[in-house]
């Protein structure tokens, strides 16, 4: 009898997308159940999609068929589950439609337990508490992969909603860190025994899209800043560093390209160092960013863990990013540079020391073409083997 797993998650398709493939290879049927109505254009992969009827929908197959190449079988089918839900963010009526959400949790949960799969697998963010109602309902092995366990802007000892649903039923927790482990056991009633950390590879279903050319004008020489802006991703840092680079930038700008705000943001649109695409970016317009950017740069003050250097290691581009403990795991002197966090000085001297000396950001390249025979425990083969051991412990 074939086995089966159901992902259920509303993103991170980046780092679930190649897990997946390893899985339909081995022959198992993978489910993927996306949480949400509509769907338009995911992380890393392409697909549009609209459910017609609040619940569980069923993809057209013909509607991912970019990524069903990407996995290489049929062994993944795609739905949907989608929940009536009006005005959430309005405190009085999110509780009067609470038992309302709940029934529909509690439907689908029906749905999912009926097929009985080997495992089920939510992959969430702390935050992420409309799905605890779905957790509470499923029955079977569930296991829970947290992207983020707490707020790392604002950490408390006291677990989310989420977090404390899985807590009571004893889920099994994945990590995708040292560092998260480090930090969920700071958090009340956590049982250690059932926390594993897997890290995620790189997030190569990216290199199965194409390029696409962005409206806005890129820069000959860059270096590139991406993702959604906040404060805490250091964005402010980066500007001091540029200041202090002076003539030794050498020609080359900063892209900047992400939705999201930060106070420094209207100084530096206003600095023809910097190019600021200020809105989402496509997935085939970052395929465009990051293969002809001469370095990434990841300034963060804060963090758990990141997947951009998962997302730009797979075009063989270097990162410069701060020495913060998720960072640290990944970024090495072989595929890139790391600097003190905060310290702008000190990543003004990263970046222009890359610009200067284009036979070291070479010899970058080259290793990063190689990572996984550097660092054998981000291939996806040995992740998967982990992930089949941890599912069936």
């Amino acid at each position: 009898m074939d086995k089966k797993i159901a992902f259920i998650t509303e993103g991170f398709m980046g780092s679930t997308l190649p897990l997946m493939r390893q899985l339909c290879s081995r022959g198992y049927k993978v489910d993927l159940y996306y949480y949400k109505r509509e769907i338009h254009e995911p992380e890393a992969c392409e697909l549009e999609y609209r459910a017609y009827h609040y619940g569980i929908n069923t993809v057209p197959r013909e509607l991912y068929a970019g990524i069903s190449r990407y996995i290489g079988n049929e062994n993944l089918t795609i739905y949907t589950f989608s929940q009536f839900k009006p005005f959430t963010s309005v405190p009085v009526v999110r509780d009067i439609i609470r038992p309302a959400l709940r029934h529909q949790a509690y439907q689908a949960a029906r749905v999912i337990n009926a097929r009985a799969y080997d495992a089920v697998n939510m992959i969430c963010n702390y935050d992420m508490a409309y799905m605890a109602d779905l957790m509470h309902y499923l029955r079977g092995n569930i296991i829970v992969s947290l992207h983020e366990v707490w707020n790392h802007a604002n950490p408390s000892s006291r677990p989310s909603k989420l977090l404390a649903e899985a807590i009571h039923q004893r889920r099994r927790i994945v990590l995708f860190s040292d560092n998260s482990r480090n930090d969920i056991a700071h958090i009340d009633g956590i049982d250690m025994s059932l926390v594993n950390v897997n890290p995620f590879g790189l997030f190569d279903s990216f290199t199965s899209l194409p390029e696409q050319e962005l409206q806005d004008t890129l820069p000959g020489k860059y270096i590139l800043f991406f993702g959604y802006i906040r404060p805490y991703k250091g964005l402010g840092i980066l500007h001091d560093a540029i200041k202090m680079t002076g003539e030794t930038l050498g020609g080359y700008r900063i892209v900047v390209a992400g939705k999201g705000n930060d106070p420094v943001l209207e100084e530096i649109k206003n600095d023809d160092r910097y190019v600021v695409i200020h809105r989402f970016i496509r997935n085939r317009e970052l395929v465009t960013l990051i293969k002809r950017a001469y370095a990434v740069v990841c300034p963060y003050i804060s963090m758990s863990q990141s997947g951009i250097p998962q997302t730009a290691f797979p075009f063989g581009t270097p990162v410069i990013a701060s020495d913060l403990d998720g960072f640290r795991e990944i970024v090495t002197p072989e595929v890139g540079m790391l600097f003190p966090a905060g310290d702008a000085q000190s990543l003004a001297r990263c970046i222009t020391g890359l610009i200067q000396h284009p036979g070291k950001r070479e010899q970058m390249h080259r290793n990063i073409l190689s990572f996984n025979l550097l660092y054998p425990k981000y291939d996806w083969t040995n992740i998967c083997d982990k992930y089949i051991e941890i599912i069936g412990q």
